[in-house]
């Protein structure tokens, strides 16, 4: 198995830095890595987990959806994750809400502790690059599509607006699922007060990623 993560974890990041010139920093991530394989219909971490906290999660391969809990288990799904997408989640220990992935096709993800990313970003250029043009500008990328995407109130927009963002997966996910991206106001009657947010562009560090987060999804 560890040969087979250590092929996954090449094949994505060998496309991204120098095999040579970037050594240190490809084995310095490759330390701090964690993989996981979700079968189809598993979540990632238990229920009220706080794992997901301070984390980069990038989708190797497959497709899921991410949610946030609240307390009372209400559950809002914030964001559909394919190979490629990558999600860096906020600290939410302090208001009482948890993140989770559930695997809505077989999917291999990759896990990063955001904080000790920081470190080797201060130690190795190529990190910092790394996260600057790949990992944040992906998930940037979905931010500003999904905060588009919630402006949108009549659904026959929404669903021309959906398949543009995410081609081919309107056939892909399950009804129920494509449902409560499209229809706005069964998200918000579950309890979760998610704001369109404003859209962001340009560079910022991986530590103002949280406050972004906020802005964009909570109140």
């Amino acid at each position: 198995m560890k040969l087979g993560y250590t092929k996954c974890f090449l094949e994505v990041f060998l496309l991204l830095l120098d095999r040579k010139k970037d050594r240190a920093a490809l084995r310095f991530l490759y330390r701090h890595t964690t993989f996981q394989n979700i079968h189809q219909g598993d979540t990632l971490f238990e229920t009220n987990n706080l794992a997901a906290n301070g984390k980069i999660i990038y989708v190797a391969k497959g497709l899921v959806n991410g949610y946030i809990t609240d307390e009372n288990q209400k559950q809002a799904n914030i964001w559909l994750g394919r190979t490629g997408s990558t999600y860096i989640s906020d600290d939410f220990s302090y208001i009482e809400h948890t993140f989770n992935i559930l695997a809505i096709e077989h999917s291999t993800v990759l896990i990063i502790d955001k904080y000790e990313f920081e470190e080797g970003c201060a130690w190795y250029p190529a990190l910092d690059a790394l996260f600057h043009s790949y990992f944040l500008r992906n998930a940037l990328t979905d931010v500003n599509n999904r905060n588009i995407f919630f402006r949108l109130q009549n659904i026959e927009n929404k669903t021309r607006l959906f398949k543009r963002i995410y081609p081919g997966l309107y056939e892909r996910i399950p009804a129920k699922l494509l449902m409560s991206y499209l229809e706005m106001d069964s998200t918000l009657k579950s309890g979760q007060n998610l704001q369109s947010g404003p859209v962001y562009s340009g560079n910022l560090s991986s530590n103002q990623w949280p406050s972004l987060f906020r802005e964009s999804y909570l109140d």
